[in-house]
């Protein structure tokens, strides 16, 4: 998986990082692969490989960042 460079501010990853928790509540069934992606992060750190969580993480950080940009924040 390949990211291209982009930047958010510290407020923005606030509201990202609150978004995400928010739908890990609301819906803790769709995030049950996390086990699976804690063996992939452990063999890949085994196979002395740099692990593709944090990249994946990051992908999904600004998947959510985009979706709240695209949907006007009632007042």
């Amino acid at each position: 998986m390949t990211i291209k460079s982009r930047q958010m501010s510290a407020p923005d990853m606030t509201r990202t990082f609150n978004e995400w928790m928010r739908r890990y509540i609301e819906e803790p069934e769709k995030y049950t692969r996390e086990f699976q992606r804690v063996r992939d992060f452990l063999a890949d750190e085994a196979a002395g490989r740099e692990p593709s969580y944090g990249e994946s993480c990051t992908a999904y950080q600004f998947e959510i960042f985009d979706e709240m940009n695209a949907t006007p924040i009632a007042d």
